[in-house]
């Protein structure tokens, strides 16, 4: 069974054999890492959605607790009534029982689809931060630092990449 680090250092050496090629000579191999989840919670764009989606879901939530409401008045309401009517009112009462769980379950499912779709959008925008930072830089390989087993602290690229991301976000706005 192979040991899923044993892979990694497999690939990485793949990556700079490929990278250096015959003549490690001809060309300096410059290589830095970033912790991309630092980036991504440190990253303005990231604060701003997530204040967003956190509106959205506060919102939704005081639908869903205005529509509790309601099924519970109308279940206090039910002990009042005649038989009959309270077989009505027990059907009213299922149908809304019912309504609230639809509710709920596509409000989960639609904040969660909206926080992943934000998600993608950020950490492809990342991703074109780090490809232009290691261009503009002369670097032949960024890692992400979850990768990494070991690494001196003058290779970390992180804060530099999160500046360079966060003044492209400020100055469009």
């Amino acid at each position: 069974m192979k040991r899923p680090w044993g892979t990694l250092v497999a690939t990485v050496c793949g990556v700079l054999c490929a990278v250096c090629g015959p003549s490690v000579e001809a060309q300096e191999l410059k290589i830095g890492y970033v912790n991309l989840a630092k980036v991504f919670d440190s990253y303005e764009k990231t604060k701003v959605s997530d204040a967003a989606l956190e509106k959205s879901g506060k919102q939704k939530e005081g639908e869903l607790e205005t529509k509790m409401n309601e099924l519970k008045k109308l279940r206090e309401n039910l002990e009042l009534l005649n038989e009959e009517s309270r077989d009505a009112k027990q059907r009213e009462i299922e149908e809304k029982s019912e309504e609230l769980q639809r509710f709920r379950t596509s409000t989960a499912r639609d904040l969660r689809r909206d926080r992943d779709k934000v998600a993608k959008e950020i950490l492809a925008e990342i991703q074109r931060g780090v490809d232009e930072y290691a261009k503009a830089n002369s670097f032949s390989l960024i890692i992400d630092e979850r990768f990494l087993l070991y690494g001196q602290s003058t290779y970390d690229v992180t804060d530099a990449i999160l500046k360079l991301l966060n003044g492209r976000a400020a100055a469009a706005h």
